[in-house]
């Protein structure tokens, strides 16, 4: 339970209540700006290094912190409410965030799986397309660089999806490091809570709780919205696959639907296996170029337009944000940076709206406020 504010004993209730209401019109008065100290920028700068120098340890409390947000409503679900059956709402949170990763990697896995099996039974039609490749090249007096051919070859290839199916073994340790922070931080939420205030005084600690759980709101109804974009594009490779004769339709999909939770990067990624496999399926050069314009064109249409609209809509934050923030945080922490990149936003433009002195950060990254004659007419 969070403990009041401290406010003068000399006040009365009416002066208290007026002095909240002059305090929240101002930050939220858009007439009103703060200052801009030129010591925020270098804090930010400062930061923004750290986080990158630490990434180690800040990727995985990143992810440790959205996944509290998306299992907080188990954990503090009424039916754990009695101090006996507590113990059981931390082990129903964990079992689910256990089953849901699982079942992404499992599909990623099956993929990897299956392409790979494919491949190996087109092995004659893969020899016939690398000599055809080396021929073409060739009567253009091109010639192919040894690693460039080393890559390009059937055992490059296999090579390379056997080695991705590997990488999964190195992403097992980065989410026994998210778990661990993850069981830790549902513990220490409580005491957390109690702790704050006297940390950081009772005013801020109100702001910062009250921002707390508009994040959790958020955080879960972005990846409400991220999940049915998903499917959304993985029904559309599976039927584009099917409509083009290509084999391994219910692959092409399945992998486009779990790589599309990586923003921008796996859009990248869900393109290239089903065009390569098409080059070793079909003889001629235009059915390989038909699936890479079609597949491309789904995800480049779904990423960069219909996505970021739906969550500018939703989460009150700039499709330009969103966009830009996958991109940086990319830079930053690499593709673990393309995935939580838009929740890391949202918690900076929440978290610094709920403070008049950098409420301009939420203006900036969030849409202006629609006029009240729009309003009344909507």
């Amino acid at each position: 339970m969070r403990p009041p504010p401290v406010t003068s004993s000399a006040a009365s209730p009416a002066t208290q209540r007026q002095q909240t209401e002059v305090r929240v019109n101002i930050m939220h008065d858009h007439r009103v700006t703060p200052g801009l100290n030129p010591q925020w920028v270098i804090a930010l700068v400062l930061i923004v290094a750290s986080l990158y120098w630490l990434r180690v340890l800040a990727v995985p409390l990143a992810f440790s912190l959205l996944l509290m947000a998306l299992v907080w409503p188990i954990y503090q679900h009424r039916a754990f409410k009695r101090r006996v059956l507590h113990g059981l709402s931390l082990v129903a949170s964990v079992l689910f965030v256990l089953i849901a990763v699982a079942a992404i990697l499992s599909l990623i896995g099956y993929g990897i799986r299956l392409v790979a099996d494919g491949l190996s039974l087109y092995g004659a039609q893969m020899q016939e397309t690398y000599r055809s490749i080396g021929l073409w090249f060739a009567a253009r007096d091109i010639s192919l660089e040894p690693t460039m051919a080393e890559q390009l070859s059937p055992s490059g290839l296999l090579h390379l999806v056997h080695e991705t199916a590997a990488r999964i073994n190195a992403i097992i340790g980065f989410l026994a490091l998210t778990l661990i922070f993850l069981i830790m931080g549902l513990l220490e939420a409580g005491t957390f809570q109690r702790r704050l205030p006297h940390a950081l005084g009772a005013d801020a600690a109100e702001r910062l709780l009250t921002a707390f759980e508009e994040l959790g709101w958020k955080f879960r109804r972005y990846m409400l919205i991220r999940s049915a974009v998903s499917v959304l594009t993985g029904i559309l490779t599976w039927l584009f696959a099917l409509s083009v004769g290509l084999d391994l339709a219910v692959v092409w999909g399945l992998l486009a639907f779990s790589l599309n939770y990586i923003p921008f990067v796996g859009s990248i990624l869900a393109v290239f296996p089903p065009t390569i496999f098409a080059v070793v399926q079909f003889a001629s050069w235009q059915t390989p170029v038909v699936v890479l314009a079609g597949m491309a064109l789904i995800q480049f249409s779904i990423g960069n337009f219909l996505d970021p609209r739906l969550e500018g809509r939703a989460l009150a934050i700039s499709p330009f944000a969103v966009i830009f923030s996958i991109f940086f945080w990319s830079i930053v922490w690499g593709i673990p940076g393309a995935f939580i990149g838009v929740p890391l936003t949202i918690a900076l433009i929440t978290i610094c709206g709920h403070f008049h002195e950098t409420c301009w950060i939420k203006r900036l990254l969030s849409p202006p406020p629609m006029p009240e004659g729009i309003k009344h007419e909507k």
